[in-house]
């Protein structure tokens, strides 16, 4: 891969990540949401679950457009790996402002009225654990470690889903 090849990735890859972070952060919104719309809920998922689809459709158009139709297998694996980082960093900071100006305690909120729910006392009691434990836990972790937790678990979700995206939408 040439210097300029390597631009052009870096430059599709930093506009999709960023797309993606915001899609990422409209998914988050709808979370935060569902204590006033349960609806919201399962709007929050199924917004979640186009990120595949989301990183396969750019990736094409890079293929397309960037590329000539062309796209080996580990170039597109490099595509994706950088917009998953782009996407993580970018919502990896959404989150931290969130929690640092906006929360006050309002996501810890809703995960106390869920785990007094009977049902997630009766599985929480299967696993050894109270429910009292898990709202004391999260209520003590920082904005901080709350955007880095997720900023991990979205690079490794991103690598993981890299290899499959990659090898749908390679082309010789």
């Amino acid at each position: 891969m040439t210097i300029e090849e390597y631009r052009q990735l870096r430059t599709y890859s930093r506009y999709d990540g960023f797309y993606l972070g915001v899609i990422w952060t409209a998914s988050f919104a709808c979370l935060i949401g569902m204590s006033a719309f349960p609806s919201l809920s399962m709007l929050s998922l199924a917004i979640a679950l186009t990120t595949p689809f989301f990183v396969g459709m750019q990736l094409k158009k890079y293929r397309d457009e960037g590329l000539g139709g062309k796209l080996p297998f580990r170039r597109g694996l490099i595509y994706c790996f950088r917009v998953f980082l782009n996407a993580a960093l970018f919502f990896a900071v959404v989150q931290w402002a969130y929690m640092q100006f906006v929360d006050n305690g309002r996501l810890a909120g809703m995960l106390n009225t869920m785990m007094m729910q009977d049902d997630a006392r009766v599985i929480l009691q299967q696993a050894g654990i109270k429910a009292e434990e898990v709202v004391e836990a999260f209520a003590g972790i920082s904005p901080l470690q709350f955007a880095l937790t997720y900023f991990v678990e979205n690079v490794v979700i991103g690598i993981i889903l890299s290899f499959p995206i990659s090898a749908v939408m390679k082309k010789s």
